[in-house]
């Protein structure tokens, strides 16, 4: 049986080997460069899928995975004409599978995007991420 000092070890290198993982992902993924992005047809879309957006993750304990998961994906780097257009940020798992998929207004050239609490996403599983920006729905 394990102690209860070799579950906290345990529990640290799974955390370290979970973000080890998610700043793969994220250096996999991440640097988006503008022809990647396709927002819209309009002068306005053009410009804003010219900015290269990064990706950074913040991990927490989430209680229903009785362990940790990414709580939000943190994006920097959106030029100021983007504003007012939604970004969907896909996390995904094993073989593409998405496990989350978070949409938002953008406001600011830096922004968190929330995971959902239904649909929590283990630190883990996570082996990619897709960031699309559209002209946002009215």
């Amino acid at each position: 049986m394990l102690s209860s000092r070799h579950r906290k070890a345990a529990s640290i290198a799974l955390v370290a080997v979970a973000l080890i993982g998610v700043r793969a992902a994220s250096a996999a993924g991440v640097d988006l460069a503008g022809d990647q992005i396709l927002v819209g047809e309009d002068a306005a879309a053009a410009a804003c899928s010219s900015a290269q957006v990064q990706i950074d993750y913040d991990v927490a304990y989430v209680a229903a995975l009785q362990g940790y998961g990414v709580s939000a994906a943190r994006l920097s780097g959106l030029d100021e004409r983007c504003q007012g257009y939604d970004v969907v940020v896909t996390l995904s798992g094993p073989g593409g599978a998405p496990l989350a998929e978070m949409t938002s207004v953008v406001a600011a050239s830096e922004m968190d995007v929330v995971v959902p609490a239904e649909t929590p996403v283990g630190a883990d599983e996570l082996t990619g991420v897709s960031v699309v920006l559209r002209e946002a729905e009215v």
